[in-house]
């Protein structure tokens, strides 16, 4: 029947048939192709989601650490991952796995209080530091700390692209991590350390629309507050409030220089 119908068109009319069968052969294709790497949007968003709160709380860091720190000074910048992962059959397997994504040398375990680990650490091109430690507690269950540290940042933008691909490798490798970033440098305005946090508070106030003081604490020397800020969708329960940011300021005995240290959601670093 086919051929017979073919017999009967004209040239024109069995170019378009044969024309119309060829594109309808390549979209199955593609549609079977498509159908096969589909990926789960829930699971785009959730990364894309994760990245950007990171990215953009870094940057206003920073920002905030440039305008309060002496022009030109060390600025220092810790970045941490910390998260549990389960059900793996051979926990040296998957160190060596997470260590070679995170282009560190593979290391050996070591016991250290009943509980084998393994720790990896590397110089970066940008000169920050990335840092493996890997804890297993058990029953296939392990903690995973990664750090991502300067101590003098001078490219904001390497520094970013390393913590993406910290973040990527880790949603990788099945590690629910949660972030905490701190910065710290000498603080441009000296005198008493409760002007200091003042000032920065105030810039603090003028970056986001909502910031609620929770706790403080002052001795001799330091001084230091908690906020809620909702704009910041990273938060973390302390004592009995959710903060998302923590300013500090201490005064060295020496010089009576003034250090100060911000951290979003908290400082985890010494101040």
């Amino acid at each position: 029947m086919l051929k017979a119908m073919l017999n009967n068109r004209t040239k024109k009319g069995t170019l378009c048939i044969l024309l119309f069968l060829c594109c309808t052969v390549a979209l199955l294709v593609n549609l079977q192709s498509a159908k096969a790497n589909s990926v789960d949007p829930d699971e785009v968003i959730s990364h894309v989601s994760v990245t950007s709160e990171l990215n953009s709380s870094l940057m206003s860091l920073i920002d905030l650490g440039t305008k309060t720190t002496v022009y030109g000074s060390s600025l220092r910048v810790v970045l941490k991952w910390q998260g549990a992962i389960s059900g793996y059959d051979d926990p040296a397997a998957e160190v060596a796995k997470l260590s070679t994504h995170l282009g560190l040398n593979v290391p050996s375990g070591s016991d250290e209080e009943g509980h084998t680990t393994y720790r990896s650490t590397a110089v970066q091109q940008d000169k920050s530091r990335l840092s493996l430690f890997w804890s297993e507690l058990g029953e296939g269950n392990s903690y995973v700390i990664v750090t991502l540290d300067t101590a003098d940042l001078k490219d904001k933008a390497s520094f970013q692209g390393a913590a993406d691909e910290v973040s990527t490798i880790l949603e990788q490798s099945n590690i629910k991590a949660e972030w905490n970033a701190s910065l710290q440098g000498v603080a441009e305005q000296q005198g008493g350390p409760e002007g200091v946090l003042s000032q920065t508070e105030g810039l603090l106030k003028e970056q986001f629309k909502a910031v609620d003081e929770k706790e403080s604490y002052t001795d001799v020397a330091t001084v230091s507050r908690t906020y809620s800020i909702p704009d910041l969708k990273r938060s973390v329960v302390s004592g009995n409030h959710s903060v998302s940011a923590q300013i500090a300021v201490h005064q060295e005995d020496q010089n009576g220089t003034n250090r100060l240290t911000i951290g979003f959601p908290l400082i985890t670093i010494e101040y």
